[in-house]
């Protein structure tokens, strides 16, 4: 049991643990370099497991390295872990806090030989400074929490904060139960397994980067798969995927078409149709809420979902939209190209259950709206559905996937 609490012991199992994930870290930031938190973190496990190093070979170093450089490189690397942090939340990274941390230790250590010499001093002073810098990665790992919300955060937070409380439980320990040194070796029945804790909370810590890491490319890859690329807004599968999930709430359900799009790719070219498309989602997302569903079904053509009872203001609703759209002028270069939309629109009613049903009713009333002139827009009933099956049928296509027998209506 002694041999399992040696300090060296201990310093060389944490430095084993560091440099792994130090390495690893590293690796993945090679492949990914503009990841700057996989930066932060390598320099800063890196640095530290060189601190811990030199700590672990204390009695064979002179103390001046292996306590001052050693103990000073560790609050140096813990401060990058910290920075990694904030720059995994899109934050600024602050050098000047890593080195003035570090700093205060250096001077202390170097400036005072009284504190240099006295290990329980040693202690607080080293105390102090790793619980602030635990408290602060705790505090960005909360804080992150807020704005992008991922299984390992709590848990991680849970962890540092207990990491933070049980270093700065070595202070009141050195006083009441001072540390006493035997021929360079730090001696006291609480400060050997007190480090084997906090040795292994480190390594748990150092695991948790890797989860989050793991956490957010996961995430990444759901919303890539899930988002439109041009318009940065759900795609056709992503939308019908929430929709089916909503749905059974009742709400108000629209198609857009951008009227005469392809003139405007002939006109301006795909560039310009591109910002056409760009700029009509900057205008239909603008006003709606967080719950309504919006996305791009394909090509110039978008869907939107508002969740509530629109029967009395869904038509409302869909003439301010267009009036919008309307009145707005997309830029392409030195270019501005103005648009209509036509719009087509379904009250789907609550506990409905046929997704397929209120997707052919309200594309039923966008082609109504396309075939009436275009700008405008149709709300689907029996006069929408029967206009949209007399066309259908002039043109031939009433055995495209479309049959009409008398009126149609979706099933609840």
């Amino acid at each position: 049991m002694a041999s399992l609490f040696s300090i060296p012991t201990l310093m060389l199992c944490l430095l084993a643990g560091w440099a792994i994930i130090g390495l690893l870290t590293f690796v993945n930031w090679r492949r990914e370099p503009e990841r700057n938190e996989l930066g932060l973190w390598s320099l800063g496990l890196g640095i530290g497991a060189f601190g811990v190093l030199l700590l672990g070979f204390r009695g064979i170093l002179p103390n001046a390295w292996s306590l001052g450089v050693g103990n000073g490189l560790v609050f140096i690397g813990v401060g990058y872990i910290w920075q990694g942090f904030r720059a995994f939340d899109a934050k600024r990274v602050h050098h000047f806090h890593v080195f003035a941390l570090a700093g205060t230790w250096f001077v202390a250590y170097f400036g005072f030989p009284p504190f240099a010499k006295d290990v329980n001093a040693r202690i607080i002073l080293s105390s102090l400074i790793l619980s602030f810098e635990l408290g602060m990665v705790a505090l960005t790992v909360k804080k992150g929490n807020d704005t992008e919300p991922l299984p390992t955060r709590p848990v991680l937070y849970v962890l540092l904060a207990v990491y933070c409380l049980a270093t700065l439980c070595r202070i009141p320990s050195s006083i009441v139960f001072p540390v006493e040194e035997i021929n360079d070796v730090s001696v006291s029945l609480w400060y050997g397994p007190m480090t084997f804790m906090l040795n292994i909370i480190s390594l748990l810590c150092g695991f948790g980067i890797f989860s989050l890491s793991r956490e957010r490319l996961l995430l990444q890859y759901k919303h890539a798969s899930e988002t439109d690329m041009l318009t940065g807004i759900l795609n056709r599968r992503a939308f019908v995927d929430r929709l089916k999930g909503t749905i059974a709430q009742g709400g108000l359900l629209i198609l857009a078409d951008i009227d005469y799009f392809k003139r405007v790719n002939d006109t301006f070219g795909h560039g310009g149709g591109d910002a056409v498309l760009v700029g009509f989602a900057r205008v239909v997302e603008k006003p709606l809420a967080r719950d309504m569903i919006f996305g791009r079904f394909g090509g110039e053509e978008f869907a939107l979902f508002l969740p509530g009872n629109w029967s009395q203001s869904g038509f409302e609703f869909c003439e301010n939209l267009r009036k919008t759209v309307e009145a707005s002028a997309f830029q392409w270069h030195d270019k501005t190209i103005k648009t209509t939309v036509s719009i087509g629109a379904h009250c789907v009613p609550p506990q409905c259950s046929d997704l397929e049903s209120a997707l052919m009713a309200v594309d039923h009333a966008l082609y109504a709206a396309k075939h009436s002139g275009r700008n405008c827009v149709i709300l689907y009933d029996d006069l929408g559905a029967r206009f949209a099956a007399k066309n259908l049928e002039a043109e031939g296509r009433a055995d495209a996937g479309f049959r009409f027998t008398g009126m149609f209506s979706p099933q609840a």
